[in-house]
């Protein structure tokens, strides 16, 4: 059995090693996160909202998003509708909520993790459409 995902990602946001953002960030499309956010973080844009963090990113806030690939570390709570991949230099302390998920080793996660229900994800979806059209 193969758990590999096979999906190309579009990136729209290069946030570099040297930025921080302090507050609450929204932000449409993909993110490639170097750097760091002291805030809350919500990617939208449907399925190709995707948030992807380097080795040394850090966020210390919450995380909303359809698809997430996470190399830093993230001190908050995780809601993943789509797909989660957690690599081995990862570190996450709070809740995880997901859809599919997966773990490398070494992944330092100190988290309850709970595997979304369909109403859930639709519920999700829901909330983050609304939140685009408004961005409109």
């Amino acid at each position: 059995m193969k758990f590999k995902r096979k999906k190309k990602f579009h990136l729209d946001t290069l946030i570099d090693e040297n930025m921080i953002i302090r507050g609450n960030t929204t932000i449409t499309g993909g993110v490639r996160l170097d750097g760091k956010i002291y805030g809350n973080l919500m990617v939208i844009d449907g399925e190709d909202g995707t948030l992807i963090m380097g080795e040394n990113s850090v966020i210390k806030g919450d995380v909303f998003v359809p698809t997430a690939i996470i190399g830093g570390a993230i001190s908050g709570n995780i809601k993943c509708y789509d797909y989660l991949e957690v690599h081995a230099n990862a570190s996450i302390k709070g809740n995880i909520e997901y859809n599919l998920i997966e773990i490398h080793a070494g992944a330092d996660i100190s988290s309850n993790l709970k595997k979304m229900t369909k109403s859930e994800i639709d519920k999700q979806k829901k909330v983050l459409n609304e939140i685009t059209k408004q961005k409109d």
